[in-house]
């Protein structure tokens, strides 16, 4: 009876890690696919944000590369692909090659995803997301090997 409990946990923790993953994968497929998440429609969310906020102060909303709304899309990019990247990583842990796996796991969805994005209404795919996830997922993973040390030693 102990030993089925057992394998009961083990599969759970093997398994719950990977339903995690793929539920995020779902919540990107998700996010790529619906119109909500545009540039136009994040460019008209900072706008409403500044106005609720009276930070008359704000400019470049929509206006090139350092505007609020490219920022905040790439830095988006940065953390939705760096939170898959950790959520690999701990359902490969604790594989000797976790970390490596993860980042191309990561990679790999990313290109996927950018593909994806290729056939949508109103979408770009660009290969400058693909990089800025890739570093979103580098960034991540070099958090959780500095969080381990810490924790280990």
């Amino acid at each position: 009876m102990i030993r089925l409990n057992r394998l009961g946990d083990e599969m759970k923790n093997k398994i719950i890690p990977w339903i995690l993953v793929f539920t995020w994968c779902g919540m990107i497929y998700y996010f790529t696919e619906s119109s909500m998440f545009t540039g136009t429609n994040t460019a008209s969310w900072i706008s409403e944000i500044v106005q609720k906020l009276q930070l008359g102060h704000v400019d470049h909303i929509n206006d090139g590369f350092w505007s609020w709304n490219y920022i905040v899309r790439k830095l988006t990019h940065l953390s939705v692909f760096g939170l898959l990247a950790v959520l690999v990583w701990r359902a490969f842990y604790p594989r000797r090659f976790a970390m490596v796996s993860a980042w191309v796991f990561t990679v790999v969805c990313a290109a996927l995803d950018e593909w994806h994005q290729s056939f949508q209404l109103g979408r770009t795919a660009l290969l400058s997301d693909v990089v800025i996830d890739a570093c979103g997922a580098g960034i991540a993973l070099f958090v959780v090997q500095i969080y381990l040390r810490g924790t280990c030693s």
